[in-house]
């Protein structure tokens, strides 16, 4: 290996795989500094190149791709809230840097002197960079936009979310469609990962020459291609592309061995001695369940509360027996009344959104699902979040005085509030506030309020499946519900979900408030309501 080699494999390890937990995909948040840093190394290219003097075409448009993008990417958070921008702007730095710019420099005396000035420059702001595992992760993003809200795999390649009246301007290119493909086909998604595959063939012949990555070919879709449809039982098909891999290269060695295989199966299939396994698409344990199914329906708008359950819902403006807020009382809008579920517009500044999203981000972790002790990160719940405590941050005791002016309740045994940002395709998959046990005289989480601190422009929503209700995020609003019945026990009916982040960035701040210290709050019932709607539990 040369010394330019040992180089490059050192920097690709110090810049690429130091991230951990999916740092990138799993928040918008984080991505906003991946375009400084990227500009960095751009700016680091060029001083390189040209002290080595050597012609690198390759290099130089692909580094021309980048700038522009970096001199369009205008509002940050606009920018990333584009799912496609995201996943792009992850994609070039697991790969296309390292394929485009690293693998191709050509041998110069210089690099030693590049090399420590990069890696102390990208040590001095302590920069991680994305892993193969955000890569993957954004890709699950952009599938599970494709299965809540049904996107055909050509229209979301092309950058349109909902129709022709939402489009992102932004598309994905060959290479793009390429790697998506694969990673789907890895974890055996073969109907989707078909799809993109077929996808990226398309747009490699459609593209101009100039345009195509140089590490796409042809035969490289049809490697992943041909078990594609093996993997979806269209042997006949899987054979088809496997020919043509061996048509452009007649000594491919693993097409070669694929040809035998699948011409002694066909031939047993003709013969009558093999029957042909029906291939059932894979449904996981989790989207058999009614609650899921719901889910779903709800995110795409294909569910809502029936008329009749909607006639005695109300808007109103209400002091709450408050009386600072008898000149300007809250605005209420009720969208569930048992369980109880309502919207508090205009209830938080814009200049305490900002405050409040400024101080988190910095410090924000990828969100953890379970009880503490054994809390683990995992696909349910895309997002990254922080805690922010009353007693460290006394600005926020306006905003806490405010909770329990709203509600009626005391914070007294409440959590410190938890503001969440979701990344690409974010979302939180059904389930319950309120926790199994409880340990100490805090009890259980009585009640959500959760603040929306910005405008969601497609997807997004905060999803009841048993009440057929999604509540889309509006900036400046409080959603209120009750996770308990009066009597103090589960209500199974409040499972909810975040539906995903179609297009733009959601940022939302919520409080629990629990059972203590509401005893002259808010008085339990006289009558037990233990079981009741327990069949929604393990629906």
């Amino acid at each position: 290996m040369s010394r330019l080699k040992l180089f490059l494999s050192t920097l690709c390890l110090s810049i690429f795989l130091t991230s951990v937990n999916g740092d990138y995909y799993s928040a918008i948040s984080e991505l906003e500094r991946l375009l400084d840093v990227e500009a960095f190394i751009i700016e680091k290219f060029d001083e390189y190149l040209e002290r080595a003097q050597q012609e690198q075409q390759e290099i130089k448009r692909f580094l021309s791709q980048v700038e522009e993008l970096q001199q369009n990417r205008g509002d940050l958070e606009e920018y990333f809230g584009n799912p496609l921008n995201a996943f792009t702007t992850i994609r070039r730095m697991v790969h296309d840097w390292k394929f485009n710019v690293f693998d191709h420099i050509l041998e110069t005396n210089n690099f030693e002197t590049y090399k420590t000035a990069l890696s102390e420059s990208l040590e001095k702001v302590n920069f991680k960079g994305p892993t193969k595992e955000d890569f993957k992760g954004a890709t699950r993003g952009l599938l599970r936009l494709q299965k809540i809200y049904q996107l055909p795999t050509a229209q979301l390649a092309d950058g349109y979310l909902s129709g022709e009246e939402n489009p992102l301007n932004a598309t994905l290119s060959a290479s793009d469609c390429l790697e998506v493909g694969k990673n789907l086909c890895e974890v055996k998604e073969y109907t989707y990962g078909s799809e993109w595959l077929l996808e990226a063939r398309k747009r490699f012949h459609a593209e101009p020459l100039d345009f195509i990555s140089p590490n796409v070919s042809e035969v490289e879709i049809l490697e992943h291609l041909s078990p594609a449809f093996k993997g979806l039982g269209n042997l006949k098909l899987a054979h088809k592309l496997n020919n043509e891999i061996l048509d452009k290269e007649h000594t491919h060695e693993e097409a070669l061995k694929s040809r035998i295989f699948y011409e002694t199966q066909l031939a047993r299939e003709r013969s009558g001695k093999s029957t042909k396994p029906e291939v059932v698409p894979q449904i996981s344990e989790k989207e058999l369940k009614e609650s899921f199914q719901l889910y779903t329906r709800v995110c795409r708008g294909e569910l809502r509360p029936s008329p009749r359950k909607q006639r005695k819902l109300r808007c109103y403006l209400s002091h709450q027996n408050v009386s600072y807020y008898h000149l300007s009382p809250f605005k209420i809008e009720q969208l569930s009344l048992d369980p109880y579920v309502a919207y508090i517009h205009d209830v938080i500044s814009k200049s305490e959104m900002e405050q409040i999203m400024e101080h988190g981000k910095g410090s924000m972790e990828r969100s953890r699902v379970g009880q503490s002790e054994n809390a683990t990160t995992t696909e349910i719940r895309t997002s990254q979040n922080t805690w922010l405590w009353y007693d460290a941050n006394p600005w926020l005791s306006k905003i806490k005085q405010r909770l329990e002016d709203i509600t009626g309740l005391s914070t007294e045994s409440a959590e410190p509030l938890q503001l969440v940002n979701y990344g690409i395709g974010g979302q939180y998959e059904p389930h319950f506030d309120f926790t199994e046990t409880t340990k100490d005289w805090k009890g259980n989480r009585l009640l959500t309020a959760l603040f929306y601190l910005n405008d969601v422009p497609l997807g997004g929503a905060t999803a009841f499946p048993f009440l057929h209700l999604a509540v889309p995020p509006v900036k400046g609003s409080l959603l209120v519900w009750y996770n308990l019945h009066r009597s103090l026990h589960k209500d199974y009916r409040t499972k909810h979900a975040g539906c995903p982040v179609l297009q733009g960035s959601k940022w939302i701040c919520n409080e629990w408030f629990h059972e203590g210290g509401q005893e002259f709050k808010r008085p339990c019932g006289l009558s037990s309501d233990e079981g009741k709607f327990k069949e929604f539990e393990e629906k």
